[in-house]
């Protein structure tokens, strides 16, 4: 028996061992939904997938509860695909290797897919179940959770028609959230000229930030490599200008961004001698990231693209001047943040360079404000922008029966009135808000840190203590009232 199919609660972590076996990057989840289907035909369970590929399994009400007020549970089945510098973890191909150190499960220098996996893992114990009371119960499983939220954009407000949902993508154990903040992509796009340039050349690479979640890490001073490699090259750029050839860092806009690096035309040493100094002045500003290295290391110069030293500088310039990071924190709610941009992903092709943010709020004005600023930065710096996917906050109600009840069972389970919650990132209770109104949520789950990078982990006591919370409040939803 494995480590992992030791821990308790066995169902659950059986269901998430089954999870990790099966690769489930975002627009990859056809092989699991097709396993879970397979699984909950076999059960007798009735399931549904609609034409973006959402799932929904549905499961009578166990004897004596056939008038209680029908739940629903949801988690969406993709996962984050990032990996160390040094893994070899093919996401489309590889199963998640796990390992338990100090009472966490962390994966094998990838992400862990327990966000939103061992949400999920929990719902699926229940519904599979053969002793757990509880009302009718539908299990909505979303895809693309993590790119755009596409899947809870395009459910059928059919399957929502239930009064109460638990949605189960949250990462603080003893704590109830009742509210989330919204987001929307900016694209920026850079026409550049590239031309074949004569001259010695070499890469600055930063690397070894502890990177993390563009939304519940976005407080923490984690440094971003895109934002710090722009800073090297315009300070090393003031010295001696420069033509850069390419820059590169980041994968994913919802990810800040652990390393980064980019070609420019000048001799190595020079650049080297240059910056060493300016490497040392930040990793004196930024002593949290341990692990922080900036290099200068040769290339191949025989035939390289380069833009010229005036386009050059407008591309620098547009990078330092996009924001990031927290830009206003909430007045309404203690400590959480309001608005906040991200720069995950900036990358240089034949059409010039591209920068992709994710910005994210607890209200929709902010969000139009900071389009307005953005769409003036295009302006000013002669690119181009693109403003998607946005998505509406989740606004608290606490007025909610479901939430006096959750709130009940967390008394009960840990002796004290538990925390109400509102979370800097995107959960889909805001656009499933938007799309049934009469809906009342709530959302809990284990305990989970540095979500969206190598070093994501559960902790492993805090998945019992979940599961038992939702056992029990599953058994006490009240009777419909007629």
């Amino acid at each position: 028996m494995s480590e992992l199919q030791q821990l308790q609660p066995q169902s659950v972590w059986d269901w998430f061992s089954r999870l990790c076996a099966i690769p489930h990057p975002s627009f990859h989840e056809k092989a699991i939904r097709e396993m879970l289907v397979e699984a909950a035909q076999k059960r007798g369970l009735s399931t549904e997938v609609d034409a973006k590929g959402n799932l929904r399994i549905t499961k009578p009400a166990t004897a004596g509860m056939e008038s209680c007020v029908p739940v629903a549970l949801q988690a969406h089945m993709d996962m984050v695909a990032q990996k160390g510098e040094s893994s070899n973890h093919d996401f489309l191909r590889d199963p998640i290797k796990t390992r338990i150190e100090d009472g966490w499960m962390y994966a094998d220098d990838t992400t862990l897919g327990a966000d939103n996996g061992i949400g999920l893992a929990i719902g699926l114990a229940v519904l599979f179940s053969d002793d757990i009371a509880h009302p009718e119960l539908s299990l909505i499983v979303t895809v693309e959770e993590e790119t755009s939220m596409g899947g809870a954009e395009a459910l059928d407000p059919q399957w929502l028609q239930m009064p109460y949902l638990i949605n189960l993508d949250t990462e603080e154990a003893g704590e109830i959230f009742i509210g989330c903040a919204g987001g929307r992509d900016a694209s920026f796009t850079l026409p550049l000229e590239w031309q074949t340039v004569k001259g010695q050349a070499c890469m600055i690479r930063l690397s070894g930030l502890r990177g993390g979640h563009s939304g519940v890490d976005i407080d923490k001073n984690h440094a971003n490599a895109n934002v710090l490699l722009a800073r090297v090259l315009s300070s090393l750029y003031a010295r001696k200008p420069f033509s850069l050839s390419s820059f590169q860092g980041g994968e994913l806009r919802n990810v800040i961004t652990r390393a980064a690096e980019a070609v420019i035309v000048m001799d190595e040493e020079v650049a080297r001698a240059a910056v060493t100094e300016i490497a040392a002045v930040i990793a004196a500003e930024w002593a949290e990231e341990q692990q922080l290295q900036i290099e200068v290391l040769p290339v191949d110069s025989a035939s390289l693209h380069a833009t010229s030293e005036e386009h050059t500088q407008q591309a620098l310039d547009l990078l330092l001047s996009v924001p990031n990071g927290v830009l206003r924190m909430s007045d309404a709610f203690a400590g959480i943040v309001e608005t906040s941009s991200n720069i995950g992903v900036v990358h240089t092709d034949a059409d010039g360079m591209l920068i992709h943010c994710l910005m994210r709020s607890l209200k929709e004005t902010p969000k139009d404000e900071l389009s307005l600023r953005l769409s003036a930065l295009a302006r000013m710096s002669g690119a181009n922008l693109s403003l998607t996917a946005d998505y509406p906050s989740w606004t608290p109600n606490p007025d909610s029966s479901l939430l006096r009840l959750t709130s009940e069972v967390f008394s009960q389970h840990y002796g004290k009135q538990p925390p109400l919650q509102i979370i800097h990132a995107g959960l889909e209770c805001g656009i499933l808000s938007g799309k049934a109104p009469q809906l009342e949520m709530v959302s809990f789950g284990p305990t989970i840190r540095a979500a969206h990078s190598p070093k994501e982990r559960v902790e492993v006591a805090t998945v019992a203590e979940s599961w038992a919370i939702l056992v029990d409040l599953l058994s006490k939803i009240p009777q419909q009232s007629h």
